[in-house]
């Protein structure tokens, strides 16, 4: 299974996306992070699929250049003050780590991780060890949401039979543990 496939089916997860609203400002769309308080061109996500609401739901379609958003079937043209949102891209070796994860580890880690408050999108910083094919070692990975910043270790064996091993400290000083073989 993709990463994508794997990423379909967890719930939803928190801050997956990043939000905020645009304006039309010297012949340009220009996309107002709510969060970071930073404003970008919108042209910079235009790879990225996009967003908008409108009639009390979000609808999900690609940003054209032109200041039209092409929906599944349609295309519509953004208004000023609209808020549109993104889903945020995870580094790529995280990316990279999620995806080299078994099935059932996957989904374990994802609600061990849910279970202690974080989300999938709380990934600040990752070291995979397994992109350079290491069959043993660690990851570490940093994690915040908002309010704790926490460390994962990841502790793996790869051969016959993969191992995994999760610990997670928090900047407070409390450690979870959670163990899952695949």
């Amino acid at each position: 299974m993709t990463l994508e496939q794997k990423l379909a089916q967890i719930p939803a997860q928190q801050r997956a996306y990043i939000q905020g609203e645009i304006e039309y400002v010297n012949g340009e769309w220009v996309f107002f992070d709510e969060e970071e308080e930073e404003a970008g061109l919108l042209a910079e996500w235009s790879d990225e699929e996009i967003e908008i609401f409108r009639f009390g739901r979000w609808l999900r379609g690609y940003y054209q250049h032109n200041g039209e958003i092409q929906l599944s079937g349609t295309r519509v043209l953004l208004q000023n003050g609209e808020l549109v949102r993104f889903r945020k891209r995870l580094p790529y070796a995280y990316r990279s780590w999620l995806d080299a994860l078994p099935e059932k580890t996957f989904f374990g880690f994802i609600e061990w991780l849910n279970k202690l408050n974080f989300s999938l999108y709380d990934c600040l910083y990752c070291y995979n060890g397994l992109l350079f094919e290491k069959r043993t070692g660690v990851n570490f990975m940093i994690f915040d949401n908002t309010e704790l910043i926490g460390n994962v270790q990841h502790y793996y064996e790869r051969g016959e039979t993969n191992k995994d091993r999760f610990e997670m400290t928090f900047h407070t000083g409390n450690r979870f543990i959670c163990t899952q073989i695949s």
